[in-house]
């Protein structure tokens, strides 16, 4: 389990952008939250190791446009990795065992379900970016609620994680992630568990790790298109296996 290379080597874009939504709390976690109270459709997101980047934060008010309430907790307390940190194996390793690993989130992906079942919310899926898609995947194994997950540029994910899903996964991967680990553990989704037919795996060969959070530059046309393809993407999934 290991962040792909790029993950180490290469710095979030400079973003602005005015949010729509607002900030709040989850438990004791500072907390964005997009879209309309009251949905029943929910999405607990967990962010990449840059935090809460004016691109994620884009990205939950475009969600929380098309129907979804939103929660994004501050799983990292403001606390984020540097690059430095991650190129360092001694601090990277710090980083997996403690701050990053899932027990220490795992606590607030329960109060963000809880918080979203409270608010309204029949369903309630999980996106996660980079780190964040790991959680995902030890959330969709671990815990019962949430109705499927979208990773994006997913990292530090291993094929046995895989296979301890109990609710549908999609996996969109940029050029630089490990496409035969995915390919594979998602053949054997589709082959052996019940959902396994809205198991869906899509790779952006044309783009680089982070282009769809804190490292994609969307003042790049491209980019942004990418970015917009992969949103697209994740809305048509959570479609399929939420009602609305």
């Amino acid at each position: 389990m290991s962040f792909p290379s790029a993950c180490c080597n290469t710095p979030p874009v400079v973003a602005n952008y005015t949010t729509t939504g607002e900030y709040g709390k989850l438990g004791d976690l500072d907390c964005y939250f997009a879209g309309t109270k009251g949905s029943k459709r929910g999405l607990l997101i967990s962010y990449d190791i840059f935090g809460l980047h004016p691109n994620v934060l884009q990205l939950c008010d475009i969600l929380g446009s098309l129907g979804f309430y939103v929660v994004l907790p501050d799983l990292l307390r403001g606390t984020l990795p540097t690059l430095a940190d991650l190129a360092n194996p001694e601090k990277r390793r710090d980083f997996i065992q403690n701050a990053g690993s899932w027990d220490a989130s795992k606590p607030a992906f329960i109060e963000g379900l809880k918080c979203l079942r409270n608010s309204g919310a029949t369903s309630v899926g999980l996106i996660g970016f980079c780190w964040g898609a790991m959680l995902v995947v030890r959330a969709l194994g671990e815990l019962e609620g949430f109705v499927g997950g979208a990773m994006i540029h997913p990292s530090m994910i291993t094929s046995e994680d895989l296979t301890k899903v109990g609710a549908p996964l999609m996996a969109l991967l940029s050029k630089d992630e490990d496409k035969e680990m995915f390919k594979k553990g998602f053949e054997g989704l589709k082959a052996e568990k019940s959902f396994g037919a809205q198991c869906h795996l899509e790779s952006f060969e044309d783009m680089t790790h982070g282009f769809c959070a804190a490292r994609g530059d969307w003042a790049d046309p491209v980019v942004s298109k990418r970015a917009s393809d992969a949103i697209k993407l994740q809305v048509a999934f959570f479609n399929d296996i939420m009602p609305k």
